[in-house]
């Protein structure tokens, strides 16, 4: 009895909504009676009756609903899962439909936090109003929180590059120095610069320049791992912050990113000048007790590094002294921008 019901096969000539209830009862014939009751609506795809409040938890870990229909029992007094629904962010929004017997039943529904309290014997046409009513209103909050959660990633991209923003790169790498401080694991920052930059916008232009900007971008991107942070920092400069990695370990995702970089240079039209980027690395953990300010310095010092050493290489910041951590074999052609592959 346990199993969802799919009813839209049946129901064809209906007006199925695209919605799934979920149904709450103690026993197999009030069971039964809610389901006749829903499916005569035609408001729901599927109908999945679960056996106690731990099923319904259980199902919304995994799954959608749109709604719960319970059949309150005549001495309830306490329902404590409709407090942890309601406590819950993505649920507690969800219609929750209480079926009683008599009028005590009813004003128990509502005492304990139902959307709706309704007889159990409700006339059909009713039935299916009030539920038509509280479907279009979950329809309108998801909806509604479907577009604040992609305003909020809007807030936190940057539009050219689709990487993180300054926004996501200042929240994250504070984040990452309070992770660091507390569990005494060590991060690494990243600071990569588009080498010649300007020299390459005036040569062919602002919109080779932004294509150059998207391709290096998926070209980090597509280096780092999953828990690695990628941001623009601003104009052709991209951070990138490695949770739990040591400089060292840093070094590899440096010398990924330029391998990365030198394909998409021989992709570009003959004759174009390479594209090749710089980095500087730096890294913290409990012991420096470094701001994460400080490294953000640390990692533009080693990027000054870089350029001034010839560019189109990766320098890694010292306490004491700058030292070239990744030799790279730079050759030198129109087809090849950085190292070989």
């Amino acid at each position: 009895m346990n199993n969802i019901i799919d009813i839209s096969e049946g129901q064809k000539g209906n007006n199925v909504m695209n919605s799934t209830a979920l149904i709450i009862a103690s026993n197999k014939s009030k069971k039964a009676q809610l389901i006749n009751h829903l499916t005569a609506t035609g408001l729901f795809q599927q109908i999945k009756p679960l056996g106690s409040s731990a099923d319904l938890f259980q199902h919304l870990k995994s799954k959608p609903a749109d709604m719960v229909c319970w059949a309150i029992e005549k001495k309830s007094r306490k329902a404590d899962w409709i407090n942890k629904l309601h406590s819950n962010e993505k649920w507690h929004d969800l219609p929750l439909i209480a079926f009683a017997e008599d009028q005590q039943g009813l004003l128990n529904g509502f005492q304990l936090g139902a959307s709706d309290s309704v007889h159990v014997e409700i006339d059909p046409i009713e039935l299916s109003a009030r539920m038509n009513r509280h479907l279009e209103r979950w329809q309108r909050l998801l909806e509604l929180r479907q577009s604040k959660e992609q305003l909020q990633k809007m807030a936190l991209t940057d539009p050219l590059t689709k990487l993180g923003n300054r926004a996501t790169f200042d929240m994250s790498i504070k984040q990452a120095a309070a992770c660091s401080q507390r569990s005494g694991v060590p991060y690494s920052l990243l600071m990569i610069d588009l080498d010649h930059f300007k020299k390459f916008n005036d040569s062919y232009g602002h919109q080779a320049g932004d294509s150059v900007l998207r391709l290096v971008a998926d070209a980090i991107r597509n280096s780092a791992r999953n828990a690695d942070i990628c941001c623009r920092y601003g104009g052709e400069e991209f951070a990138v912050i490695l949770p739990d990695t040591k400089g060292n370990n840093a070094e590899v995702l440096a010398a990924r990113i330029h391998k990365q970089v030198a394909k998409v240079s021989c992709k570009q039209p003959s004759g174009r000048m390479p594209i090749t980027v710089s980095i500087g690395i730096s890294c913290a953990n409990r012991s420096s007790n470094i701001h994460p300010a400080q490294l953000i310095e640390e990692a533009d010092q080693a990027l000054y590094q870089a350029k001034k050493h010839g560019r189109n290489r990766t320098e890694i910041w010292q306490a004491e002294d700058i030292m070239s951590r990744v030799p790279f074999n730079y050759i030198s052609t129109e087809q090849l921008a950085f190292g070989t592959y």
